[in-house]
């Protein structure tokens, strides 16, 4: 039975799903069992698939000495928490901000923004955005939020593979999806539109070589073992057998950046 292998490259990682598909199927072929998803089962699909996307957003768009930005608000004693309506405001007004300045000195903004509710009911806004003095993220939080100018600035490491900062980010998602249910904004995020999406190859492979199927590295690349995912009966693949991983370009030493921006 055929199989689709589906490929997509994002900045230093490639990410590998191979998995069944009805769409190519032949005649005399079996499915496996029908896997009708229950509702909660459905609801992680959702999540997989949503921090699959963000992950490779942020692996295409940022590296190295970018940042995930966390603006933080003040918590007096006795005040209300800052209203939907105010923190969207609020950041409005912090990249609008940031549209200028980075202008001025040349760069052009990249943002994605996510809006948080944390545990004890403290507002955030999470945001990955490409790198710059982070005294001017200051002044724009400083314009946005009442002369304040409280933020926390994460640099992001050289690995090129920020799995673990998309998963960390959808995970504020799925606490509140719904206005109802105290959602701070309608989709799991926002982001400018200047980010690069990568679309992904297909290939269509044959069943023989399907259950050979491995994670298996390429020159230059390693297999992260976290992302290894594989199975035969998943309601997220409508009853069929699937594998996927992502691939991470190998760290190279300082004394060879030059070459590679050459190359």
């Amino acid at each position: 039975m055929p199989y689709v292998e589906r490929i997509t490259k994002a900045g230093k990682t490639i990410e590998v799903e191979r998995y069944f598909t009805s769409r190519y199927k032949k005649k005399g072929i079996k499915r496996g069992d029908k896997v009708k998803p229950t509702s909660e089962q459905q609801k992680k699909v959702n999540t997989r698939k949503a921090e699959r996307e963000l992950r490779i957003l942020i692996n295409a768009n940022y590296g190295y000495g970018d940042y995930h930005l966390v603006l933080d608000y003040i918590r007096r004693k006795g005040e209300a928490e800052r209203t939907r309506e105010e923190m969207r405001h609020d950041i409005d007004v912090f990249l609008r901000e940031c549209r200028k300045e980075y202008k001025k000195t040349g760069l052009e903004f990249k943002y994605i923004h996510v809006m948080e509710i944390g545990k004890k009911g403290a507002r955030h806004h999470h945001l990955v955005v490409n790198k710059i003095d982070t005294k001017i993220l200051q002044k724009c939080w400083y314009k946005a939020y009442e002369g304040h100018n409280r933020i926390k600035v994460f640099p992001l490491d050289d690995s090129g593979n920020h799995a673990e900062l998309a998963a960390y980010l959808i995970k504020y998602t799925d606490t509140h999806r719904t206005k109802e249910a105290g959602a701070l904004q309608g989709k799991r995020w926002n982001c400018s539109k200047n980010l690069r999406r990568p679309e992904p190859e297909y290939h269509i492979i044959s069943d023989r070589e399907y259950f050979r199927a491995e994670a298996k590295p390429r020159k230059g690349y390693y297999v992260d073992k976290k992302s290894v995912s594989q199975g035969m009966h998943s309601p997220e693949y409508f009853g069929y057998g699937y594998i996927r991983y992502i691939l991470v370009k190998q760290n190279i030493r300082p004394e060879e950046w030059q070459e590679e921006e050459d190359g």
